[in-house]
C-alpha cells in the first residue's frame, strides 16, 4: 500500500487541483491520496468561499480518498507554521510515502537548496537577514534579500552541503508563494528527519496572483473574484453576467463554466444558492467588537500581531468600517496586508502566539480528524489506526475521550473556529448554526 499526502486549501476546488491529484498518485505510484485541508479560515487570513466539508467533498469526488483537518492555528499560521503543522500531520499518519506539492519551481534542487539555508542559518546568513530587517524591509523580502547578497559573497549557498554540485540560486525563486511554502515542506521534512519523500510539479494553473479567467486552468484567487463580483452584482441587480445567473437561479458565473470539475461546480453553486460566498467582511462586527474591547497588551498577545501592530490597531480602531479596509489602513512597508490580515484572524479566533510556541515546542503535537473519507478507503483508515502516532477521530464527539488534555485544547480551537464560521454563514441565510460535535464525516461512494 503506498500513499501520497497532499497539503491543501482548495478555495475553492478547481481543475488544477484535480490535475494535481491525478498526477500526484502517478508521480508517486500511490494507491491512495491524503489530503491534509486547511478547515475553514485559511492561511492568508480570511474565511474560506465555502465551509471545510464542502470543500473536502470537492475533493473526494474528484480523487482524493482521504480528507484530514489541518489545526486552525497552523491552518492560519505563517508559512513556516502553516508547513510545520501540516507536515506534522502527515507524520503522524504513519503511512504516508511522499509528499507532492506544486510549484513554480517545478523541480527540488533549488527548493531544497533554500530548505537547507533556512533550517541550518549560517551566521552570515543570520547577519544579511537581520541588516535587511534593519532597513524596513518585511520578512519575506527581507529573507529573499538576504539570501541573494548570501549567495554574491560565497561561491556556493552551502558550502557545508555536499549532495548538491551547485547550489547558486537565484532569490526570485523567493517571491513566489507556492515555491516559498514549498521550501518550507522540504525544510519541514529536513528538521523532522522525515521518511517522506518531497516531490514537486509545475505548477500548470496560471499564478497564484493571476486574476485571469481566460486561461487553460485559472487560479483559486481568480475564481473567488469572479463569484464575489457576480454577488455584489447580483444583489443589486447590476451587470449582464449577474442577471444571467439570476435569471438561471445560480450564483456561479458563467465564466467559471470550465475552470471547476463538475462535482465541484454543482456543490460551489449549491452552497452560494443557499448562502453566497464567505468572505473576511462577515466578521466585521465581530472583529470591531473584540478590537473595542481588548486592550493594547492583549492584543498583542494572539499570534503574528505584536506590540507595534497591536500599537497601530489601538489608534486606528476607531476608524474601523469593515475587516478588509481596516487590514488596508494597518498596511506598512514592514507589515505586509498578509501578515495583517492573518493576525486580525487570530484576534477573531482567539489564536495566542504563546500557545502556538507551545505547540512548536512540543512538536507541532496533532491528531487526526477525517473531515471525510472514499468507501474504497478503508483500508487504510485501517492502517492509519494500526500505524499513527496519534488518536484518529472520525466523530467529533469522541475527542474528549480520545485526546490527551493537549491535543483537547488544539481540537477544541477547531471548533471554536468553525462555530464563529458556521454561526455568520447560518445567519446570511436565516438558519441555525450547528454544532461541530453533531457533524459526521462526508462519505463518498
Amino acid at each position: 500500500m503506498k500513499t501520497v499526502g497532499i497539503i491543501a486549501e482548495y478555495n475553492p476546488f478547481h481543475r488544477g487541483h484535480a490535475y494535481h491529484l491525478q498526477k500526484a498518485k502517478e508521480l508517486a505510484g500511490a494507491d491512495y491520496a491524503v489530503v491534509v485541508l486547511s478547515g475553514d479560515f485559511v492561511q492568508r487570513g480570511g474565511p474560506a468561499i465555502v465551509d471545510k466539508y464542502l470543500r473536502a467533498e470537492m475533493a473526494l469526488r474528484s480523487g482524493a480518498d482521504l480528507v484530514l483537518e489541518l489545526p486552525v492555528s497552523y491552518a492560519t499560521g505563517s508559512a513556516e507554521a502553516f508547513a510545520q503543522g501540516a507536515v506534522s500531520v502527515l507524520e503522524a499518519v504513519g503511512c504516508v510515502d511522499a509528499l507532492c506539492f506544486g510549484s513554480e519551481a517545478g523541480g527540488l534542487s533549488a527548493l531544497l537548496s533554500y530548505a537547507r539555508l533556512f533550517e541550518e542559518e549560517p551566521p552570515a546568513y543570520r547577519e544579511l537577514l537581520r541588516e535587511a530587517l534593519r532597513q524596513g524591509f518585511s520578512f519575506p523580502a527581507a529573507r529573499s534579500r538576504a539570501a541573494e547578497e548570501y549567495r554574491n559573497l560565497t561561491e556556493r549557498i552551502l558550502p557545508c552541503c555536499a549532495t548538491d554540485a551547485d547550489c547558486r540560486r537565484s532569490a526570485s525563486l523567493l517571491e513566489e508563494p507556492n515555491n516559498i511554502l514549498g521550501v518550507e515542506y522540504c525544510r519541514a521534512l529536513i528538521r523532522r528527519s522525515s521518511s517522506i519523500r518531497p516531490l514537486t510539479l509545475p505548477r500548470r494553473s496560471s499564478g497564484y496572483h493571476d486574476l485571469s479567467l481566460d486561461t487553460e486552468m485559472a487560479s483559486a484567487s481568480a475564481i473567488r473574484q469572479a463569484v464575489f463580483q457576480v454577488y455584489e452584482a447580483y444583489k443589486t441587480g447590476r451587470s449582464g453576467e449577474a442577471k444571467a445567473a439570476k435569471g438561471a437561479g445560480s450564483l456561479l458565473p458563467a465564466s467559471l463554466e470550465n475552470q471547476l470539475p463538475p462535482a465541484s461546480r454543482r456543490l460551489l453553486a449549491a452552497a452560494l444558492a443557499s448562502y453566497g460566498p464567505v468572505r473576511l467582511n462577515d466578521f466585521s462586527s465581530i472583529l470591531s467588537y473584540r478590537l473595542l474591547t481588548l486592550s493594547r497588551k492583549e492584543l498583542s498577545s494572539f499570534q503574528d500581531v505584536g506590540e507595534d501592530l497591536a500599537a497601530r490597531m489601538e489608534n486606528c480602531r476607531f476608524q474601523f468600517t469593515t475587516a478588509e479596509a481596516f487590514a488596508d489602513l494597518l498596511k506598512t512597508r514592514q507589515l505586509t496586508h498578509t501578515r495583517i490580515t492573518r493576525a486580525l484572524c487570530h484576534i477573531l479566533l482567539g489564536l495566542t502566539q504563546a500557545d502556538l510556541d507551545t505547540r512548536k515546542a512540543a512538536g507541532w503535537p496533532v491528531y487526526l480528524r477525517a473531515l471525510g473519507f472514499r468507501e474504497s478507503a478503508r483500508p487504510l483508515l485501517a492502517e492509519i489506526k494500526k500505524r499513527s502516532a496519534c488518536p484518529l477521530l472520525v466523530k467529533a464527539a469522541d475527542a474528549s475521550s480520545v485526546l490527551p488534555p493537549e491535543q483537547l485544547a488544539l481540537f477544541e480551537q477547531d471548533v471554536s473556529a468553525a462555530h464563529v464560521y458556521e454561526a455568520v454563514k447560518e445567519n446570511r441565510r436565516g438558519g441555525a448554526p450547528i454544532h461541530e460535535y453533531t457533524r459526521s464525516p462526508i462519505v463518498v461512494p
